[in-house]
């Protein structure tokens, strides 16, 4: 009784004997691609057995055994950078989130953000329950990627973000928009982000752990004048 597979490899290359066992009295000889048992049936049981065995190797051997790990998936994401209004006389900041989606649509579209706790925006938002996405767009994401390391990687509290800004080409302005007395409880913003999503919290903050995540509404949509996106990215209006 045999069983072997080749994985598209030609037989004669199929020459390397990697090792050879006994179970339950079957003698298993393997080379690379290929698995043999020989040897007599003792029992009715011994086949089956034997025919479980092979489909466990075989599963190993095509890499299609889970293995429990510690490592996450790495995905590609959008970059958003959340804007929060400062409190008083303080200066509004802007943050780099590691974790933005939306999670419903209707009666009410809902995002849900995660905010890293102890920092300048974590405050904010928990103060001021709103703050403003921005997807972040080529222009912001090019050359050596200084504006992400500047919104992700400093502190408001140690850094003028706004005034790096000013420096790199990206002057913070008003909302799109601007339209009432409600707009000036809201953040300034970036210029030439593909999208603005003003953001409200629904509820309380959910304690995460290291973060806080925040469900919230979205009030109103911009998008960049002239800009594409809602042919590239028509899921975030849909």
């Amino acid at each position: 009784w045999e069983h072997s597979w080749l994985g598209g490899r030609q037989p004669q290359q199929l020459t390397e004997r990697i090792g050879a066992r006994r179970i339950r009295g079957l003698r298993e000889t393997r080379s690379e691609g290929s698995c043999k048992f020989v040897g007599k049936m003792r029992s009715s049981l011994t086949k089956p057995l034997a025919a479980l065995v092979l489909f466990f190797f075989s599963q190993a051997r095509r890499g299609g055994a889970l293995q429990p790990t510690s490592t996450p998936p790495l995905i590609d994401v959008p970059v958003y950078s959340l804007s929060t209004r400062g409190e008083g006389s303080e200066p509004d900041t802007m943050n780099i989130l590691t974790y933005a989606t939306p999670v419903s649509v209707r009666p009410a579209r809902m995002w849900a953000v995660s905010l890293f706790r102890g920092t300048a925006s974590h405050a904010n938002f928990a103060r001021e329950r709103r703050g403003i996405l921005q997807l972040l767009g080529p222009d912001h994401l090019g050359g050596d990627g200084g504006l992400v390391r500047l919104l992700g990687g400093t502190s408001g509290g140690d850094v003028d973000k706004r005034a790096a800004c000013g420096e790199m080409g990206f002057p913070w302005r008003r909302p799109p928009g601007c339209e009432d007395d409600d707009d000036a409880e809201w953040p300034d913003v970036l210029p030439s982000c593909v999208y603005h999503l003003r953001l409200e919290l629904v509820g309380d903050l959910i304690d995460c752990g290291s973060h806080d995540v925040a469900l919230c509404e979205v009030k109103s949509m911009n998008s960049e004048e002239g800009s594409d996106a809602s042919d590239e990215l028509g899921y975030i209006s849909s």
